[in-house]
């Protein structure tokens, strides 16, 4: 048996994560590797919370209690819906609103707790940066831009700036957090045209944003027109990719790049503390971590550009089907043929490309055609009585060997969700044979949730930062 795996008895202790969706998530990797570590007979399990079914949120939280947990952490959408739940909450999670981490004590109360902020400056100051008496620069104005600005007052920052599209929503955020900001000066900016100035005074950059994050690996929230300075420190609350074209511009322009996993596994690690008593392991949580995100052996990410394929594209869409079919053979020789011709006839490819409800992307990575999605939006019938079900059906998605884990397979999902999202089609699913562990691992990263032998994900939706 892995050693990361716990060994399951009547004796086990049960945390786990509250969430919608948490099949994604590498917190259960992070939490189990380090009750490994510590030789704890304790397990951490993902619990899926549908915010959608009347209740639920309730439900679960009692059900803490009752199941003779000790704690539970808490992601979207469920972090101020878990409140009214409570008997108690901590001071950081009361600035917050918010409660990422629920600890259950030996009288049964029901504490919460918010790890965000004190997991962020736990990582700050463990590469060394002391924001006492700093100026910051923080862009968004999120549930994550709150920690921050908490944290950095908390920490005796000398002055923080809020920039953000929205100055309403900038000024909302500093005007609630106003109680705790002590003698922290708290100013708001519009982003992007309004940075120049607080970017001249600060020292300490903080992107509190999703720009950047897989698959969009190529955005950031810098204009390129506005330098980075040598003596600035820029944080990048992004963590996947590790290395993000934020952290490109600030090496390139000589500033110190930081990238967002350590939060996550700083925050986590003091809900290891509050639940256990005892330090949490980090650098083993930093190690399952990475592993479970792949980034200790994730090729450099380069630009993929996706479009619609193209006539021009049959021989590439040819050569990687032959690679899935290939793949099949090799592992279910009972079912699947080796194949002795193409698989994909350029005739049918063709008749596919003519096809209104016929759907294949094709991604590139460097100009060569590294991967294609193939789908359709023809409405099914779930029974010949019963319902047409409208949702876009994935398929097949294939990418080269070469080029996995560079964000070809990730874009293609996203273009599919775009394509079905402006549509009106709520749903985006496919099915996936078992023994393909990879696969299912790529689609559960991408939020999609695993219904009998299908998986499928909203269209609007969106994968989890946890």
């Amino acid at each position: 048996m892995n050693s990361l795996q716990p060994t399951i008895s009547a004796r086990t202790t049960l945390v786990g994560l509250i969430g919608w969706p948490v099949s994604h998530s590498v917190s259960p990797a992070m939490h189990n590797a380090a009750f490994a570590e510590r030789g704890l007979n304790w397990c951490y399990v993902p619990l899926p919370v549908d915010p959608v079914r009347p209740g639920a949120v309730g439900d679960a939280v009692r059900g803490i209690r009752a199941l003779g947990m000790v704690g539970v952490n808490v992601t979207v959408p469920h972090k101020q819906a878990v409140i009214p739940f409570l008997d108690r909450l901590e001071p950081a999670a009361e600035a917050m609103g918010a409660v990422n981490t629920i600890v259950v004590s030996s009288d049964g109360t029901l504490l919460g707790d918010n790890t965000d902020a004190p997991g962020w400056l736990a990582d700050l100051r463990a590469h060394g940066v002391e924001p006492a008496g700093e100026r910051a620069l923080v862009l968004g104005a999120g549930g994550s831009a709150r920690a921050v600005v908490y944290g950095l007052a908390l920490a005796g920052a000398r002055q923080i700036t809020v920039a953000n599209r929205n100055l309403e929503k900038a000024s909302a955020l500093v005007a609630q957090l106003a109680p705790f900001l002590g003698q922290t000066e708290v100013a708001v900016a519009s982003w992007p045209e309004g940075l120049a100035l607080p970017a001249s005074t600060a020292t300490l950059i903080v992107n509190c944003t999703s720009l950047g994050m897989t698959p969009a690996v190529e955005r950031s929230p810098w204009p390129a027109s506005l330098a980075l300075r040598a003596d600035q420190v820029v944080y990048d609350l992004v963590y996947n990719p590790a290395q993000t074209a934020l952290l490109r511009q600030a090496e390139q322009q000589g500033a110190r790049p930081i990238g967002g996993l350590g939060m996550l596994i700083w925050q986590g690690a003091l809900a290891f503390e509050r639940w256990t008593g005892l330090p949490a392991p980090v650098a083993r949580m930093r190690g399952a971590a990475e592993q479970s995100l792949g980034h200790s052996t994730q090729q450099p990410v380069a630009a993929v550009r996706v479009r619609r394929a193209a006539e021009p594209d049959i021989a590439d869409l040819t050569r990687l089907h032959d690679l899935l079919q290939a793949c099949h053979a090799e592992r279910l020789p009972d079912f699947f043929k080796p194949a002795s011709a193409p698989t994909l006839s350029p005739e049918t490819l063709l008749a596919l490309l003519a096809d209104p409800a016929a759907l294949i992307w094709v991604a590139e990575v460097e100009g060569v055609v590294a991967g294609y999605l193939y789908a359709d939006t023809a409405p099914a019938l779930e029974t010949t009585t019963t319902y047409r079900l409208d949702r876009l059906w994935i398929h097949q998605l294939v990418v080269a060997a070469e080029y996995q884990g560079r964000g070809a397979g990730a874009a293609l999902v996203a273009a599919a969700r775009s394509h079905a999202h402006a549509r009106a089609i709520g749903t985006v699913a496919l099915s996936v044979w078992a023994f393909n562990e990879r696969a299912l691992r790529f689609f559960a990263s991408q939020g999609f949730e695993t219904y009998n032998c299908r998986m499928w994900i909203r269209s609007g939706g969106s994968p989890s930062s946890r």
